[in-house]
């Protein structure tokens, strides 16, 4: 459902990352094209090296770009593990990052379910995190600070480490 989502949040232009497979599936992938979502090939690292730098460009042009972090859709409505390529192009490029949490979308539409169910979702967009701290907390710092944003705006339980 975020693609449905995430492009009522920026004001201007956007566009996102979006996996190379969405590229094939009808409809969804004309979703994407129109957009001008930048396809991410996930298990090929230089290929998605090189998805990374298209995706600077674009962001050097003042287009935003809606990254989903974790890759992939939860399977059981949870955030997980956060992928670095999207935290090292915010580093690349000093571009700030908006963390947006978004609860109440698994009840609607779990992955492993194909239609959805009526009910809430609703979206938090915290605040921006300034690009002049990412030399101090460096790439995983930097993880670690989005994750927490995450969870506090998805309304997950947020643990210290």
């Amino acid at each position: 459902l975020d693609v449905f989502i995430f492009p009522l949040i920026p004001k201007g232009r956007y566009t996102g990352l979006a996996a190379a497979k969405n590229f094939k599936i009808p409809i969804f992938s004309t979703l994407i094209r129109r957009i001008q979502a930048i396809p991410i090939e996930r298990e090929n690292l230089k290929a998605a090296i090189e998805s990374i730098k298209n995706a600077e460009q674009v962001l050097k042009q003042n287009i935003h770009i809606g990254i989903l972090p974790e890759g992939t859709r939860t399977l059981n409505g949870r955030i997980g593990p956060l992928k670095k390529g999207g935290f090292h192009m915010a580093i690349n490029t000093g571009t700030p990052i908006i963390p947006v949490g978004v609860s109440g979308a698994f009840n609607v539409k779990p992955k492993n379910r194909w239609w959805c169910r009526p009910g809430r979702i609703t979206v938090n967009i915290g605040d921006a995190i300034n690009p002049n701290v990412y030399n101090d907390v460096g790439v995983d710092g930097l993880i670690h600070k989005v994750e927490q944003a995450l969870k506090i705006l998805s309304g997950e339980k947020y643990e210290a480490k």
